[in-house]
């Protein structure tokens, strides 16, 4: 299968789950009213600030619905432009903005597939969790990623750890079970549906996930003109699916932080 067929099939399946995830964030949603709001937790929004956001036009990769877009926008950011596969989160961001009136602009496009009109536009990108395990070829996503950097721009990635995807979300009984490779030759596939803010399951649009190792993601970093600043290892979940493993006496790394600057 090819990358585009990869990339289309993922599209279908988000477009299917975001009237859900609509409906289940709506509540969260409102707070943008609120002068400056963010939904960026404390680690991500130190890195933010210590990297001075003030002046600086920022692009997300996989922005979703756009709240943390918004929330990079009232962080200080210049100007802010969410990009995303999904044409329904897309719309989404766009509502949101305008009821908030929170000046972002948002691109429903492939990752792969965006304009080279946004070519050298930005001084930061920002990557959250989730993002990185849709890719067919990292490669080339990094590829995009510095294309769309200013010389000297900064690509920021808070994900989750690679080590959590050996584990079972679901099995509680034993969470730290390993039962799933750390690496892969074929992507996993799954049609059991996206839906991990109500955490219901539902027949839905086949979709490939590629759970990249660390090495891989490390190596096509730097193999696109983007020498690794920093790489910080936490062990607090950002993805909301593994909050059980709080309690356990045995520390895994659940997130990271990864910064690398365009040469």
């Amino acid at each position: 299968m090819n990358i585009k067929n990869y990339t289309e099939a993922n599209r279908r399946s988000w477009n299917q789950v975001a009237a859900r995830h609509h409906q289940g964030k709506e509540e969260r949603k409102q707070l943008f009213k609120n002068s400056g709001h963010s939904v960026l937790d404390d680690t991500i929004t130190a890195k933010l600030q210590a990297y001075g956001l003030s002046g600086k036009r920022v692009a997300q990769l996989c922005c979703n619905d756009g709240t943390e877009t918004m929330s990079l926008k009232n962080l200080g950011a210049a100007a802010c432009t969410g990009f995303d596969i999904s044409d329904y989160a897309i719309e989404e961001a766009r509502k949101l903005a305008t009821a908030c009136d929170i000046d972002c602009e948002f691109v429903q496009t492939d990752i792969y597939d965006i304009p080279e009109t946004y070519n050298e536009s930005f001084d930061l990108v920002y990557i959250s969790a989730g993002s990185l395990i849709w890719f067919p070829d990292l490669s080339l996503f990094f590829q995009t990623v510095s294309r769309l950097l200013k010389s000297n721009g900064v690509v920021l990635i808070y994900d989750i750890h690679p080590v959590l995807f050996m584990l079972d979300e679901n099995d509680k009984d034993h969470p730290l079970e390993m039962k799933f490779s750390y690496f892969i030759d074929e992507p996993r596939t799954y049609n059991d549906g996206l839906d991990y803010i109500n955490k219901e399951t539902y027949e839905g649009e086949t979709y490939y996930v590629f759970d990249p190792t660390l090495s891989q993601i490390l190596n096509c970093v730097l193999e696109n003109q983007l020498i690794i600043r920093s790489f910080d290892e936490y062990n607090h979940d950002i993805s909301s699916l593994y909050d059980h493993l709080r309690d356990q006496t045995i520390n895994l790394p659940q997130s990271y932080i990864l910064s690398a600057v365009k040469q």
